[in-house]
C-alpha cells in the first residue's frame, strides 16, 4: 500500500485592517504644536512617525505640501505631506513623504515621550 500525500493549502499571511503602522499620539495641550503649511499655522491634533493630522481649512485630499515645524523635544521637521483623505469631522489625515531618518528618529523620541507622558497620567 502506498499512501497518497496529503496537498495542503498555502497559509497566506493577511495584511492589517488598519493601514497605519505608527502609533500616534496628540500634543501636550499646555505644549501645542503648529504646522506651517501654505502659509498657514495649523495646530497639529495628532501626530506619529507616519503622519499628522489638523483641522481641514479649504485642502483637498491627494494634495501635498511643504511643511515646517519644531518638536518641543527637540528638532525641526522639515518635509513634506500628501494629505490622504479628509474625514467626516473635516480632520485632514496625512502621510509624510520622502521623510529623512533624522526626521524620523526626531518623531520617534518625541512621540515616545507623550506615550510616557499619558501612562504617567493614568497611573500617578
Amino acid at each position: 500500500m502506498f499512501w497518497k500525500k496529503k496537498i495542503k493549502p498555502d497559509k497566506k499571511l493577511k495584511a492589517p485592517e488598519e493601514a497605519r503602522q505608527a502609533y500616534r499620539v496628540a500634543p501636550d495641550p499646555e505644549n501645542p504644536l503648529f504646522l506651517n503649511l501654505a502659509g498657514q499655522s495649523l495646530e497639529i491634533l495628532e501626530i506619529s512617525s507616519g503622519g499628522l493630522a489638523f483641522k481641514n481649512q479649504g485642502f483637498k485630499a491627494e494634495d501635498t505640501f511643504k511643511v515646517d515645524f519644531i518638536l518641543p523635544t527637540g528638532g525641526a521637521i522639515n518635509t513634506r505631506i500628501k494629505i490622504l483623505r479628509i474625514d467626516e469631522e473635516g480632520i485632514c489625515r496625512c502621510n509624510f513623504v520622502n521623510l529623512d531618518m533624522k526626521s524620523e528618529d526626531v518623531l520617534h523620541r518625541y512621540v515616545l515621550v507623550r506615550q510616557k507622558d499619558d501612562l504617567n497620567s493614568q497611573n500617578p
